[in-house]
């Protein structure tokens, strides 16, 4: 079990660990630590090492949450198991992986 890190890296946020549900439920804790306020939120998942359906549902959470208040979620190096997850629960033109870069 990976812990899940968030860190700051100039104008987006580096993923680290797993993105899976013994994770993602501290990460939304903490959501503000992390989440900044500008205007796109930008999540370099190239450091994720396992995904989970609770790791999507999480990302889609987090795409929710930012709408709501007009802001938009960017993830960018999106690794397979990811990709696969949101394309079997019919969801990657909601997170926009069709257009992000992978591993």
């Amino acid at each position: 079990m990976n812990a899940l890190e968030f860190t700051q890296q100039d104008a987006q946020v580096r993923v680290a660990g797993d993105l899976d549900r013994n994770q993602v439920g501290l990460a939304w804790s903490n959501r503000a630590d992390w989440m900044g306020q500008e205007q796109a939120l930008v999540l370099d998942l190239s450091e994720v090492k396992k995904v989970d359906s609770a790791g999507l549902a999480f990302l889609i959470q987090v795409q929710a949450e930012l709408a709501s208040h007009e802001r938009e979620l960017s993830l960018q190096n999106v690794n397979t198991q990811l990709r696969q997850f949101a394309a079997v629960s019919g969801v990657t033109e909601l997170l926009s992986l069709s257009y992000t870069a992978s591993k």
